[in-house]
């Protein structure tokens, strides 16, 4: 009997496997996140993780791969919340009000989420394919929100991707510029109770921009 014949053997290489991937994929989050893409090498990579050097293109089969995975397993979870949202109850603002608390929770809990995404967008890149179509499911999801919102008179007509969009970009924005906003301003989102004011006041802000009823009385 050759040890691969051993009994336990298969899930004991795939165990090691799924340790690979992991390791790597929190070591690529780490580097993308810092250096961008161009920046990370696959040594820093492979090094950081403990793994051998062609680990990465065994495991994933590319860097680009790699951080496509690191990208997609970060917004993934995410834009389902999101998705549970729209198809949930409640008027089209009560959900707009939870995306906004989506997108703070989330955000909150991986602050360097956005910055993965956006240091290629800054450089002129294109992200990936399936990075595009997670970030094209998000924005439909919100414009059902907002189109649902139209039909019943309760949200102000405008484009619909970049009324979308305006709910969104303030957590985005507020994330990124973190630490800005503490030396600057004295707004510490790392802390939780300050993290809920902000997503009460963007709450407050999406309300009175895209409310009807608001526009009405004023």
């Amino acid at each position: 009997m050759t040890d691969m014949d051993r009994p336990g053997r298969a899930g004991e290489d795939q165990t090691r496997g799924g340790d690979t991937r992991a390791a790597l994929m929190a070591a690529g989050r780490h580097a993308f996140a810092g250096r961008g893409f161009d920046g990370a090498s696959v040594r820093d990579i492979t090094r950081e993780a403990g793994v051998n050097l062609g680990a990465i293109t065994y495991h994933f089969g590319s860097k680009r791969a790699l951080y496509e995975a690191v990208l997609t397993s970060g917004l993934t979870p995410m834009v389902e919340r999101v998705g549970t949202v729209a198809m949930g109850p409640g008027t089209p603002l009560d959900r707009l009000d939870a995306v906004v608390d989506v997108f703070f929770d989330h955000m909150g809990a991986n602050p360097d989420l956005p910055r993965l995404l956006l240091q290629e967008v800054a450089a002129g890149k294109q992200p990936p394919a399936a990075v595009v179509a997670i970030l094209q499911k998000n924005a439909a999801y919100l414009v059902r929100i907002v189109s649902e919102g139209w039909a019943d008179g309760s949200v102000r007509r405008g484009h619909p991707v970049l009324t979308a969009l305006s709910v969104v970009a303030q957590p985005i924005y507020m994330t990124v510029m973190a630490p800005m906003l503490r030396e600057v301003g004295g707004v510490d989102l790392a802390d939780p109770g300050t993290r809920r004011s902000a997503a009460e006041h963007v709450k407050r802000f999406v309300r009175t921009g895209l409310s009807v009823r608001q526009e009405a009385t004023e």
